[in-house]
């Protein structure tokens, strides 16, 4: 079993746009997958919640407020996933993680839910417990590790006792990354964090960076820009793997804005932007195979 984290410390990157479309990517391709939302807004656990997450424009924009406050009848109209059991119950140890994983409609793929935001709390208590902090999914994914071929973890854009766990139990790393300068500056922040985590933990990580949200068109110094990054990269020396993807992924605003408003995968769409998501599942499984 392979345990990939996706993690970015900037935001707005596409990391759960990677992480979803890798994970049902993967599936899709005959491999047992289990993809974990580990960020405290669960945007990746709305994309499996159709009945919630299904937002109709003409619908909202017709229904009465039905003399309800503002904040109440937009959280009334987009509803809220509700699940038993979620990451923040498996890392409190309130359930098993059995018990914290649920079905998806997409063949081959579980999931691990995120709701609410219980994570922000949930870090707090891991940091007061008398417990060891860092090794709870590590643990618990043991007790799967026979029944699926790859873990998929979509991180917050963030370092804490939640992303310590999600990064100690993971192999490798992806890091989605556009082109701009407080982009490269929220991924040196994110190289620095997990080097300093690799050295304080022993921990071993192939790290891979994926251009992602690049413009359509021809943009020469788009392409000049990620080529020097490959160039960096392609003569490091160091302690750990680190990589730029061959694979690509594109932006269009109507294909993010539709996978948005109907919880549908931009794989499963007509796009370019769906073939470059199926260029990065094969990639990430050639990479296998070559190991």
């Amino acid at each position: 079993m392979k345990t990939i984290s996706v993690i970015n410390q900037k935001g707005g990157v596409g990391k759960t746009q990677t992480s979803i479309n890798l994970a049902v990517g993967l599936a899709r391709t005959g491999k047992k997958v289990l993809l974990i939302d580990a960020d405290a807004q669960g945007n990746a656990t709305n994309y499996f919640c159709k009945d919630v997450n299904n937002l109709d424009l003409i619908k909202f924009a017709t229904s009465d407020f039905n003399d309800k406050q503002p904040i109440e009848w937009l959280e009334e109209t987009l509803g809220a996933p509700y699940f038993e059991n979620d990451i923040n119950g498996l890392l409190l140890g309130e359930c098993n993680i059995n018990d914290a994983i649920y079905i998806t409609e997409y063949e081959n793929l579980h999931f691990i839910p995120s709701t609410e935001t219980k994570l922000i709390n949930t870090d707090q208590l891991i940091k007061t417990s008398n417990k060891l902090q860092h090794n709870r999914l590590k643990k618990a994914l043991r007790d799967i590790r026979n029944k699926y071929d790859y873990v998929v973890i979509d991180n917050a854009p963030t370092f804490n006792t939640i992303t310590l766990n999600t990064l100690f139990a993971s192999d490798e790393i992806i890091i989605p990354l556009k082109v701009g300068r407080f982009e490269v500056a929220g991924f040196i922040q994110t190289m620095k964090e997990l080097e300093n985590l690799m050295i304080d933990f022993e921990c071993q990580y192939k790290i891979n960076i994926l251009f992602n949200m690049i413009p359509r068109g021809r943009r020469a110094s788009y392409h000049a820009f990620m080529n020097k990054f490959k160039a960096l990269f392609d003569s490091f020396d160091g302690f750990y793997q680190i990589q730029v993807l061959n694979s690509t992924v594109g932006y269009q605003e109507a294909v993010a804005a539709k996978s948005s408003l109907s919880s549908k995968m931009i794989i499963d769409s007509k796009s370019k932007i769906a073939e470059d998501y199926r260029n990065l599942v094969k990639e990430v499984l050639e990479e296998e195979a070559g190991d």
